[in-house]
């Protein structure tokens, strides 16, 4: 994060993130010769435990495609120390809802499997719902879909949920869940499933308690952190249980390409771990743009003017306005609102950019507190880093009004990774933004030297799996092979026609990185470490663009949400899951991608 912004607790949106890549930001303190505190080994456990209350009949593998099983009574998984990764299914091994591929590591919670904080809520309502134990202490999944057969109605309507239409795609897997089982199933509420995940994890230790030397004040590490926003909703004041979500957009190709490439930033926060100072480092920008305010700075750059912030009154009436070369009352263009009513933007702040390295005393760093404080107090560990907390706090400022707020946080260090993860849930109590509520995901990572940065490669042979809601009985599956040129795709498609839905026959041409770039996978040839790379906040991304051919006059507009938490050393070997909406909201289409050959 902008460490200086964060320390004044003054961010223009509730949630400060950004998506871009490395390289914007300028070489600073390449000549740096303090020498680095050495990692340390952490011996990869041969089993783990996965946890939403301890899980029984949890299908995984071993591995790309080694050992499988079923988790024990206490949640307990076998782990091959030699290929450290551990892929999750709600099914068996004919298949079903595929969860996550993750490090093998002490325990694995449905954070660590799916990332994003609508996703994890709602494998523990599913887990829940199905649980046969007599009481939620711990869930036993029941041996219906351990013993189901390939082809049987269970695992296909396994195949058809998706989590995060999960009250939209269910109910034909636990209507055939129930015809074999003879009971009534009734999704839990969200409300249910959040209380019960605190419960499981708040007090929960998980992981080795080794300190991690160069997670330390005094290290002389350099760290990358990167963000993304994922949703904002709105509690209804008359029902507390209603929450209305838009996703947030991104980057927009909709917009042409030097819309395009005048609003598209590098987005990170650098900093190095000095002895006496931590070291925000020049070229970092992690400040944000979001919802009315960045249809004004679009609007503004459409106009070739000059966006800024201006503040206005003084003590508590004092705010920051955005302003169009001085006049806070500019009026973005209506074609820079057409998607507000569902969705909303979320754009890199040009302004936001360290132009000079600035220094910290750790005991400033100490009130941050999670990663900053063990990095400050030199006692950061995988135990420590992981760790679920619920929190209120008030988030006024200096003359301010209360502004009370509570925020669920999820922190996961992964010691083969390197990579903290940590997933973020705000909500405004009182004030004028009562009832506001913000969700991020942060990957946060050290690296030598101002100016490295690290990448998950495409390169390689991946698995492709699609659905479609409209035809949810039908799965394609294909491979999609990256190579230094580009994308080459082979084996099924799922179409759609007026007619319904098709399967065809990929045609074997290859897609050059460029092109692709120009749709949805707009990340790719963004970064200078190779047009093949995306860093882990485009990864989990939202993008407009427009799925128009050439040869039409038509528009059809779409949006796609990504999602991807790393797993293995070379981060590669993740469950990357892009999901495609229209304008409107609606799913349209589900893809997940699994590296199986390098």
């Amino acid at each position: 994060m902008n460490f200086k912004t964060s320390l004044l607790a003054a961010s223009v949106a509730l949630v400060l993130a950004g998506c871009g890549s490395d390289d914007s930001a300028p070489v600073v303190g390449a000549d740096v010769s303090s020498e680095l505190a050495k990692k340390p080994n952490i011996a990869i456990p041969e089993n783990g435990r996965f946890i939403d209350a301890q899980v029984e009949g949890l299908y995984f593998v071993q591995g790309m495609e080694g050992g499988d099983g079923w988790t024990t009574a206490d949640g307990s998984y076998d782990i091959d120390t030699s290929n450290p990764s551990v892929r999750f299914v709600l099914g068996n091994e004919h298949g079903g809802l595929l969860l996550g591929n993750i490090s093998g590591r002490h325990i694995s919670t449905p954070y660590e499997a799916l990332g994003t904080q609508d996703r994890a809520i709602a494998l523990v309502r599913l887990l829940l719902t199905i649980n046969e134990n007599a009481d939620d202490a711990a869930i036993r999944i029941p041996t219906e879909i351990r013993n189901a057969i390939e082809g049987s109605t269970i695992i296909a309507t396994l195949k058809a949920i998706e989590l995060d239409r999960l009250d939209n795609t269910a109910s034909n897997f636990l209507s055939a869940l129930a015809a074999e089982t003879g009971e009534r199933y009734e999704l839990v509420s969200e409300n249910d499933a959040m209380d019960h995940l605190k419960g499981s994890l708040e007090n929960l230790e998980r992981g080795s308690d080794t300190k991690l030397t160069h997670w330390a004040k005094g290290s002389n590490w350099t760290f990358v952190s990167r963000s993304a926003s994922q949703r904002f909703g709105q509690r209804s004041e008359s029902d507390e249980d209603n929450i209305s979500y838009k996703l947030i957009i991104h980057a927009d190709r909709t917009l042409g390409d030097e819309m395009f490439e005048k609003t598209y930033r590098s987005a990170s926060s650098i900093f190095t771990l000095k002895e006496d100072n931590y070291v925000a480092r020049s070229g970092s920008n992690d400040s944000s743009i979001s919802s009315y305010y960045s249809t004004i700075y679009m609007s503004c750059v459409a106009d070739n003017k000059t966006f800024a912030w201006v503040e206005e009154g003084e003590g508590e009436n004092l705010q920051k306005l955005p302003a169009c070369n001085g006049d806070t009352n500019y009026q973005p263009k209506p074609e820079f609102n057409n998607v507000g009513f569902v969705y909303d933007y979320e754009l890199v702040d040009p302004n936001g950019v360290i132009t000079e390295d600035e220094a910290y005393s750790w005991d400033e760093v100490v009130g941050m507190g999670a990663m900053y404080k063990c990095m400050a107090d030199a006692n950061c560990s995988e135990k420590s880093l992981t760790n679920y907390q619920v929190s209120e706090r008030d988030d006024s400022h200096k003359n301010e009004r209360s502004k009370m707020l509570r925020e669920t946080q999820s922190g996961s260090y992964d010691p083969i990774t390197d990579v903290y993860t940590e997933t973020r849930v705000k909500e405004y109590l009182n004030g004028n933004n009562k009832g506001r509520i913000a969700e991020s995901i942060s990957f946060t990572y050290p690296v030598e030297k101002v100016g490295d940065d690290r990448h998950v490669d495409f390169i390689g042979s991946w698995k492709a799996t699609a659905l479609n809601p409209l035809c949810p009985e039908m799965v394609a599956e294909a491979t999609f092979t990256f190579r230094e040129t580009g994308l080459t795709m082979s084996g099924e498609e799922l179409n759609t026609n007026e007619n319904g839905c098709y399967i065809s026959t990929y045609e074997e041409e290859e897609y050059p990185y460029n092109e692709l770039a120009g749709m949805d996978y707009w990340w790719f040839g963004t970064n200078k470490a190779g047009a093949s790379k995306a860093t882990l906040d485009q990864l989990n991304s939202t993008v407009r663009w427009n799925d128009r051919d050439d040869n039409e006059n038509q528009d059809n507009f779409k949006i796609n949400r990504f999602s991807y938490i790393p797993a293995g050393s070379n981060w590669d070997q993740g469950i990357f899951y892009r999901f495609t909406l229209n304008d409107n909201g609606n799913k349209i289409a589900t893809e997940t991608l699994r590296k199986i050959v390098n």
